[in-house]
């Protein structure tokens, strides 16, 4: 193994970690242990600032339309390729928690994947709102509707980007 893949390795390592940390995080702030949670936010921080560095060391990050390029180039292959034989698998082991998880992540990927397309296409900075669902992370342009479309979760929920 060289250090290409050794950097590829521990980019996705560092990048688990940190988003593992910052649910932990969350989970422990909603049990009122405040403390525990900053700890796992601290971590979270230091495993973001890792894979950053791996990542600048494997990529150009530097180019935003390269970026974006990359960007809908990784949702299209989630939303044509890798979701719906997600899906598909756990259809047939009947886990139905796996099938809405992956079903909420495909939907999200279509939306990700138009922003990212129309960016790419008209040159030119993000003017609008994104509303994201705290439940199931689905996101919509422009204003958010009463409900989510995915998981019936109330508007007023909705964390704005």
């Amino acid at each position: 193994m060289g250090t290409e893949e050794n950097l590829r390795n521990a980019y996705a390592g560092e990048s688990q970690a940190m988003i593992r940390y910052k649910i932990y995080a969350e989970i422990a702030r909603r049990k009122g242990l405040d403390g525990i949670a900053r700890v796992f936010e601290a971590a979270s921080f230091s495993e973001f600032v890792h894979a950053k560095n791996h990542l600048k060391v494997l990529e150009n990050v530097n180019d935003v339309k390269k970026n974006l390029e990359t960007a809908y180039k990784g949702e299209t292959y989630e939303i044509e390729e890798m979701y719906p034989k997600f899906y598909e698998e756990a259809e047939k082991e009947g886990n139905k928690r796996a099938m809405n998880s992956i079903r909420w992540a495909l939907e999200t990927e279509k939306v990700h994947a138009e922003l990212f397309r129309k960016l790419i296409e008209s040159g030119e900075d993000f003017k609008g709102k994104i509303y994201i669902c705290p439940v199931c992370r689905y996101a919509m342009e422009g204003e958010a509707p009463d409900r989510c479309p995915l998981c019936n979760t109330l508007k007023e929920k909705f964390v704005e980007f």
